[in-house]
């Protein structure tokens, strides 16, 4: 009966805490550039194995990533090695999924805040699921957004329950 109570109290909270909060970001509310931003992010890293190249330029030169955690961001080049190392060793993405909080545009600047799942087959044929939230700040160059800086912090295993 205890854990009955509880349950209902904490689906009441949720329920309440879901209501006062912004909804979340609609497709068909994006502007242009936020439908821009959420299709350029949506893919994440879908087609590592077969282009990285096209995946990597869509990191500014200058992109940085810090994971929750860490005493310093990582740079482009030692994190991009650090992926291609990876996925040369065999892994390989098997889906991403990406759940946005929202994407806010000034001008030439953006910030895209969103939940992650990715699921990953390592070289040995072992399922691996990462699920993170993530913020990615961008900035347009020469027309085209770029992903300037993100922050990961990983969610934990029973974050679904």
């Amino acid at each position: 009966m205890k854990r009955a109570f509880r349950s209902a109290s904490l689906a009441a909270l949720f329920t309440l805490c879901a209501a006062s909060l912004p909804a979340l970001a609609s497709e068909q509310d994006w502007s242009a550039d936020q439908q821009a931003i959420a299709d350029l992010l949506s893919n994440g890293p879908m087609r590592i194995e077969t282009d990285f190249e096209a995946w990597a330029s869509e990191y500014h030169d200058d992109w940085t990533v810090w994971f929750a955690g860490q005493a310093e961001p990582r740079a482009k080049i030692p994190h991009m090695q650090l992926v291609r190392d990876y996925i040369d060793g065999g892994a390989r993405v098997v889906s991403y999924e990406a759940e946005f909080a929202d994407i806010a545009v000034l001008g030439d600047t953006a910030l895209a805040r969103f939940n992650a799942t990715e699921a990953l087959m390592e070289a040995d044929g072992t399922p691996r699921t990462v699920r993170y939230a993530g913020t990615d700040y961008l900035v347009r160059v020469d027309g085209a957004w770029k992903v300037r800086a993100t922050t990961v912090a990983f969610l934990p295993e029973d974050a679904e329950e």
